[in-house]
């Protein structure tokens, strides 16, 4: 496809094919030279300034300020109205053909005049015979200026129409991509603050009890909110940067699970050079805590991550124990994953919600960029 500073070179070839049409039209000549002739011809770039003013004016004003503003009465009666106007005119048998052999001295043998001629009848007429007059010529369809006006003007109307439909098509995408933009920054901050909320209060909970393990956890909220701050922020981070953050909540949550909890949280393969959209993993994860602890029945809680390559597969099982509050966020931030999942994997992801005999699992397989 040209780009817009190399549109001037389709410009130039279609003109060059415009005015080889009318110059096959009258180059029957034996002459050699008659197409220069014609070329230097100041009446054929009348002709060429005629048909350019039509195609450019279409171009700009007629086809963008009428037809493309739906004024179809206005644009259909000035076509008609200039294309009568060519018809009047007969720019090409006036400007060109006639014009040009005048000057050529290519003109036809004068008619014969009414009154008979001047140095007697011509020879081969009858004796006593009256020599009649040459009828008068009616007037002769330039047939070639209506059909290079219907062309120039087509080809102008499709050139705009295009053009006009490129820019809409771009303006489309480009509203597609901001809307897409939108939803994940929304995404984002329904995820960022639910779980902060989480991580404050078990951190608190340690402070309160004068927990040892208190100052290390404030270092890994720190990690994790100068991750989400200021890497989370991007469409896709570094897999191991999303893996370090996934790997700190997981130690704050270890902190207040009892006996009754077990967790299996295990990570292969070689992250480096792989990226991956922030926060996908987290959600089920936090999920996976929130809905699978308990003080009283026993529960097991597997994590699992596995990047092969490009491609990662992440697992997630937890048990079911029965609780009501915050049903309805949860369900909304798995949703929301879904969705940014489709927004920014689409048709390169696999993801697998199983929801049976109080177990809970999630299976994700993607391709990481």
């Amino acid at each position: 496809m040209f780009r817009a500073k190399n549109l001037w070179i389709i410009h130039l070839l279609g003109w060059v094919l415009f005015m080889s049409l009318p110059l096959t039209i009258v180059s029957r000549e034996p002459d050699a030279n008659f197409p220069m002739l014609v070329l230097k011809s100041g009446w054929f770039w009348s002709f060429f300034l005629v048909y350019a003013v039509l195609f450019y004016g279409n171009l700009l004003v007629l086809t963008p300020k009428l037809y493309l503003k739906q004024h179809y009465a206005a644009y259909a009666a000035v076509f008609v109205g200039l294309l009568i106007l060519i018809y009047v005119s007969q720019p090409f048998e006036k400007l060109i053909f006639r014009k040009f052999r005048q000057e050529q001295g290519r003109e036809a043998r004068p008619e014969m005049p009414r009154g008979g001629f001047r140095n007697g009848p011509p020879p081969g007429l009858p004796p006593g015979e009256e020599p009649r007059p040459m009828p008068e010529r009616g007037r002769a369809v330039d047939f070639v200026s209506l059909t290079l006006f219907i062309v120039a003007w087509a080809v102008a109307m499709a050139i705009r129409i295009s053009r006009e439909w490129r820019q809409s098509e771009r303006r489309a995408i480009l509203s597609e991509a901001e809307k897409a933009h939108a939803e994940l920054s929304f995404f984002k901050a329904q995820i960022n603050p639910h779980f902060l909320f989480n991580t404050l209060n078990n951190i608190y909970a340690l402070a309160v009890s004068s927990s040892a393990h208190t100052a290390p956890s404030i270092l890994k909220l720190s990690q994790m909110m100068r991750y989400i701050t200021e890497e989370a922020t991007e469409h896709y981070v570094p897999l191991e940067d999303e893996l370090a953050c996934l790997e700190n909540y997981v130690e704050l949550q270890k902190l207040r699970l009892n006996a009754k909890t077990k967790l299996d949280f295990n990570v292969q393969g070689q992250p480096d050079g792989v990226k991956i959209a922030p926060l996908i993993l987290m959600t089920f994860v936090e999920n996976a805590f929130k809905y699978g602890v308990s003080n009283h029945r026993e529960s097991v809680i597997r994590i699992a991550v596995e990047v092969t390559g490009s491609h990662i597969q992440f697992f997630c099982q937890n048990r079911i124990i029965e609780r009501r509050e915050d049903v309805e966020r949860t369900g909304v931030g798995i949703l929301n994953t879904q969705k940014r999942l489709d927004l920014l994997y689409s048709g390169s992801y696999d993801l697998d919600i199983r929801n049976a005999e109080e177990v809970f699992t999630v299976n994700l397989k993607l391709s990481g960029r």
